[in-house]
C-alpha cells in the first residue's frame, strides 16, 4: 500500500467530490478528527487549485467522480501526475466500477465501491494517515 507524507507535514487531504452531501460529510468527519482538508467541488476546480498553488502537495486524494462532468481520462492523468506521489481513494459505482487502467493498475490508487459509508471511507484514510490524536 503507498504511503502519503506523514501527517506532521501538515499537507492537506485533497477531497474532490461533486455531490455536495458526500464532500460536506466526509469533510466534517475529516476535520473532526483534526485533518487539514481542501474540499472541491469537481475536478476541473482541483485541476485549477493545484496549478495555481504548486506549493501545495496533497497527503492524499479523496475522489468521488459522481456527476462531475469533467471526469475523464485526460484529467485523471493530469491530476494523478500533479498529485504525485500522494495515494488517492476513488469512491467507484458497484454497478459501473471504473475500468480505467490509469486508476485500477496503479499502485497509488484504491478504488472504494459503493455502497459506502462514511466511517468506510474515515478507516481508510486511516491507513495512510493515522488521525492526529493517536
Amino acid at each position: 500500500m503507498a504511503q502519503g507524507p506523514g501527517f506532521d507535514e501538515l499537507q492537506p487531504i485533497l477531497l474532490i467530490a461533486t455531490p455536495w452531501r458526500s464532500r460536506a460529510y466526509i469533510l466534517a468527519e475529516l476535520q473532526e478528527r483534526g485533518y487539514e482538508v481542501r474540499a472541491l467541488p469537481g475536478i476541473h476546480l482541483a485541476l485549477g487549485y493545484l496549478i495555481r498553488r504548486p506549493q501545495v502537495r496533497p497527503a492524499l486524494v479523496i475522489l468521488d467522480p459522481e456527476g462531475d462532468p469533467d471526469f475523464s481520462r485526460e484529467k485523471i492523468r493530469d491530476l494523478l501526475e500533479i498529485t504525485d506521489p500522494a495515494p488517492w481513494l476513488v469512491i467507484t459505482s458497484g454497478i459501473r466500477p471504473i475500468s480505467w487502467p490509469e486508476l485500477t493498475q496503479s499502485d497509488r490508487v484504491q478504488l472504494i465501491k459503493r455502497p459506502v459509508t462514511i466511517g468506510d471511507i474515515i478507516r481508510q484514510v486511516e491507513q495512510y494517515l493515522p488521525a492526529k490524536d493517536e
